[in-house]
């Protein structure tokens, strides 16, 4: 094949053409020379080297037609490791362990820094980004190239860890606002008093992050059963309502160790002579407080809902009831409680111009009674034992015994078949037990 006279003089200067270097060092250096071709003109290569994984170098070269499309192609090159040092800069200062691992070469370490500030951007925490350790091994053992850990990552960060910038605390907020929408007043007081300490230790934390270990350890930090119970309610409440939303991937309560209830057996319930007295010392130093206790007392209204919502107006002297409105009414279903004779003696010996708005609670008013209420037990007087429920219990003890008719009692309480069997059925009260409990009046009205 015969040479044009342009040829012949490229050939020749690339043969006499000395090698030049772009590029700085640190960050990217090669080397540049005019080389001749076989069929004929020259073309301009490229050289440079990359350190391989475990130590040593490996040569690369890169060949272009024309000197223009190498220094296009260098400038890009230079301006993206350029990009990758400053990540790994960025990398290094942040503690980033996982990007600087030894056995990655500087590509592969640039990709995983790029992978990196991926998931930071989506919000995750570290603890994935050690995986990417050993998906950068696979990537290369298979010949893959290191922009596809950069490829991964990103898709992942954009299918899996959508919302994962929210907070624990964000996500508390939201739900709490969504369960005020549409539940009970008493459900929302519930639950935010249940994840207040949740906020308080972890409000900071993303949602995304939040794992399994995490949340047994919150819920059995707890001191009793019962509260270990009602985190994990609350708990796996939020996180349902975080997964339905799309902030995590998974609810992690789901698999969390689930509180074990301990055996019961009949409830607590208030002797008369208790009951007695902390009516009686109410009288004495908490007045305002009796309609509270004395409707709790003898009509077993649930404390929380039923009982803190009642209003003056759902009480009926004259027809002889109470009405329980289905918005605060556990089961969702309206009832109407009747006022026993003493119960309308307590209310009635409340001023007629203090019968207005809602029945008056006060939470430290009740304590202040209970710390100083006793009872006579046998030749000494004790403190009586208090609990949430334990007004509700021992009203529907007393009526089941007065009545002998269980689904009376459960259609006045509210409560359902299957509760009064389990916590009612088999207590034996005496008669005159029963006797003196729906005989506690109050001491004006005793005296008349």
């Amino acid at each position: 094949m015969r040479l044009s006279i342009a040829d012949l003089h490229a050939k020749a200067k690339a043969k006499t053409a000395k090698a030049e270097t772009l590029g700085k060092k640190g960050v990217f250096r090669v080397r540049i020379r005019m080389r001749p071709l076989a069929g004929g003109g020259a073309a301009w290569r490229a050289c440079w080297y990359e350190a391989r994984p475990g130590g040593g170098y490996t040569q690369k070269a890169r060949q272009f037609a024309t000197r223009k499309d190498l220094h296009d192609w260098f400038d890009g090159e230079e301006e993206k490791h350029k990009a990758d040092a400053k990540l790994l800069r960025r990398a290094d200062s942040r503690g980033d362990s996982v990007v600087a691992l030894a056995n990655l070469s500087p590509a592969e370490r640039a990709a995983m820094g790029q992978a990196v500030e991926a998931f930071r951007k989506a919000g995750d925490t570290a603890k994935v980004l050690t995986h990417f350790a050993r998906a950068a091994d696979i990537l290369r053992e298979a010949g893959g190239h290191p922009a596809a850990i950069v490829d991964a990552a990103r898709f992942y960060a954009s299918t899996h860890l959508h919302g994962a910038k929210r907070t624990v605390a964000e996500i508390v907020a939201e739900h709490l606002k969504a369960v005020g929408e549409r539940r009970r007043p008493a459900t929302l007081a519930d639950r935010r008093r249940n994840l207040a300490p949740l906020v308080t230790e972890y409000g900071a934390e993303l949602v995304a992050g939040f794992t399994t270990a995490r949340a047994e350890d919150w819920i059995f930090a707890a001191n009793t059963l019962s509260m270990q119970a009602a985190r994990r309610r609350a708990l796996h409440a939020v996180f349902s309502y975080a997964e339905r939303r799309g902030y995590c991937e998974r609810n992690p309560v789901a698999k969390a160790e689930k509180i074990e209830p301990p055996a019961r057996g009949e409830v607590a319930i208030l002797s008369p002579q208790e009951a007695a007295a902390v009516l009686s010392k109410a009288e004495e130093i908490a007045p305002a407080l009796v309609p509270y206790l004395a409707i709790g007392l003898f009509a077993g209204l649930r404390p929380m809902n039923e009982l803190a919502g009642l209003d003056w107006k759902d009480v009926d002297l004259a027809g002889g009831t109470l009405s329980v409105s289905r918005a605060s009414s556990k089961t969702a279903r309206a009832r109407l409680v009747p006022i026993s004779p003493n119960l309308a003696a307590w209310l009635d010996a409340v001023p007629k111009s203090r019968r207005k708005g809602r029945i008056f609670y006060s939470r430290r008013a009740l304590r202040d009674v209970l710390d100083k209420a006793r009872a006579e037990k046998g030749k000494s007087k004790r403190r009586v034992k208090w609990g949430q429920d334990i007004m509700r219990h021992t009203r529907t003890s007393y009526r089941l015994a007065q009545t002998k008719d269980a689904a009376l009692v459960a259609m006045e309480g509210g409560h359902t078949p299957e509760i009064m069997k389990l916590h009612y059925a088999n207590q034996t009260v005496p008669d005159a037990d029963v006797k003196a409990f729906w005989g506690i009046m109050p001491k004006r009205t005793a005296r008349g």
